[in-house]
């Protein structure tokens, strides 16, 4: 087996090698949420094109790993969860593209309206969701991987509150009478929503990185 060890190692480095790149993309996008005159569409779209590629690489040698080899145990789950974790960087990646796209359906001037002050400190704390989901993942460390899913909940406490504050009654009311363009909420909840799928596909990675190591399916509970 140590044919199949050696392309499994391979497998691992072209993986921590995806992970970067999804990370890479979250990082830009919260850098343009920051900084709304900092367009990084064409690098995002760019990079997710390589994302896909990894991912349609990876999973077509993983397939025939199983195939070739029939792996057992830990080298089973290692190569099924290495499929599962492809997915949730291309998803990320997704979500990065989404992202950039909403931002320019914002209407008003970048230099003069920045984001809500909400929305660059919860995609700073995606940013540390993600690197603790690849910390947990690469490391193996089923520890980081439970202290990391739980900080999801303050992901989504974020999203809730920004939505509150973008979509007051006295916004609804300015929208109804025809005094307000609201394109700037929108674009700014759509952002939110897309940080925070970002962050569940965090926490998806964390619960394959339970099943890696101790074998339990723990992808369809919320604790």
């Amino acid at each position: 087996m140590k044919k199949f060890d050696s392309e499994l190692a391979d497998l691992q480095r072209r993986m921590s090698d995806m992970g970067d790149l999804a990370n890479s993309m979250v990082r830009l996008t919260a850098e343009a949420i920051k900084d709304r005159c900092k367009d990084v569409h064409e690098e995002i779209t760019a990079l997710e094109s390589r994302v896909n590629q990894a991912q349609t690489d990876i999973d077509h040698d993983a397939i025939r790993m199983l195939t070739i080899y029939g792996p057992v145990a830990t080298d089973l789950r290692e190569i099924l969860v290495c499929t599962h974790v492809t997915s949730q960087f291309e998803r990320m990646g997704d979500q990065c593209v989404n992202i950039s796209q909403a931002m320019h359906l914002m209407h008003s001037d970048p230099a003069k309206h920045p984001m809500l002050p909400n929305l660059p400190k919860m995609a700073d704390l995606v940013c540390e969701v993600v690197d603790d989901a690849l910390t947990a993942y690469f490391s193996r460390s089923v520890d980081k991987a439970v202290e990391t899913r739980r900080r999801d909940d303050l992901v989504d406490a974020m999203n809730d509150q920004i939505i509150a504050d973008l979509l007051t009654d006295e916004v609804l009311r300015e929208v109804l009478a025809g005094a307000k363009d609201i394109a700037d909420a929108v674009a700014q909840i759509l952002v939110a929503r897309y940080l925070e799928r970002i962050a569940d596909q965090a926490k998806n990675i964390c619960k394959e990185v339970i099943y890696l190591v101790r074998g339990d399916d723990v992808r369809h509970k919320r604790s």
